[in-house]
């Protein structure tokens, strides 16, 4: 059994060598290591210099297309029978590729895992389920970011990224493969380092953003309506709308985009919740 592994980068050659680095720290070694490059502005030569590995391979997308764009390249290029994903500004520990590889030697088909926050390493997101489950789905992406990924080629292959989607790509990812019924196993220890509110993060581009470009941060969520069902839709539309209100400017126009999508009741739902762990919190 051969792990590829793909990662990708855009304008951040320091944080790939961070991510690289960890990659060759794994205890179990990939057969190959590519890096694709989502056509930055930023040169990367003095970075990959710094490595004289055959196995890396660094491909630089001819116009940036997204992440799912260059994951898709990036799993037509690898030949592993397992391809496991890094984006360029998460550290693998180097357990990780033990942990999946003996998930794949009992018949997954896929996996997802658990983290730590990197810089507070204390803080640790799991979740107990030992398979990937509908019930922790229809609540949005309570597993892991595409640092956390792995997969049979052969299945992603067969079902690639929607690459039409800007959010929620890994969301929507899982639930495809549940709906495919494949053996998506959880590791429920945390076992990566997520790098969380880079400056150029989807937290900091949200709040730039105005109440009218919404809509396209969406998509997965419309996608996957029938499987979510009304109440989780519209719960999830809600978030998606109102996500970093507290940095935004216009926090009332904010709030009557969330009642013309998600409706009056989601809306103030949200609130309540929001209330309810500031207390729990407290």
């Amino acid at each position: 059994m051969d792990f590829s592994v793909v990662i990708t980068t855009y304008n951040r050659p320091d944080y790939l060598e961070q991510s690289l680095k960890s990659v060759l720290a794994q205890h179990v070694q990939p057969k190959e290591i590519i890096v694709v490059d989502d056509n930055s502005a930023t040169s990367y030569d003095d970075v990959l210099s710094k490595f004289d590995d055959a196995r890396i391979q660094y491909l630089k997308q001819p116009v940036s297309g997204g992440a799912n764009v260059a994951r898709n390249r990036g799993v037509k290029e690898s030949s592993g029978d397992i391809v496991a994903f890094l984006d360029d500004d998460d550290i693998w520990l180097p357990v990780y590729l033990d942990h999946h590889q003996e998930k794949y030697l009992d018949g997954a088909d896929a996996v997802v895992s658990g983290f730590r926050h990197l810089g507070h390493e204390s803080k640790i997101r799991i979740n107990s389920d030992t398979v990937v489950s509908k019930t922790s789905l229809i609540r949005g992406n309570h597993y892991c970011g595409m640092s956390g990924f792995s997969a049979k080629r052969d299945l992603l292959i067969d079902m690639p990224f929607d690459e039409s989607l800007n959010n929620g790509q890994d969301w929507d990812m899982y639930v495809r493969l549940f709906e495919r019924g494949v053996s998506f196993i959880n590791i429920n220890i945390p076992i990566f380092l997520y790098r969380f509110q880079n400056e150029d993060g989807i937290g900091a581009k949200v709040r730039k953003m105005k109440p009218s470009d919404i809509e396209k941060r969406l998509g997965s969520a419309r996608k996957h309506r029938q499987f979510l069902g009304e109440y989780w839709f519209k719960k999830r539309i809600c978030e998606q709308v109102l996500f970093s209100l507290k940095h935004k400017k216009t926090k009332l126009a904010w709030i009557r985009k969330a009642i013309e999508i998600a409706g009056f009741r989601a809306t103030i739902m949200f609130f309540l919740n929001s209330i309810k762990r500031k207390i729990k919190n407290n």
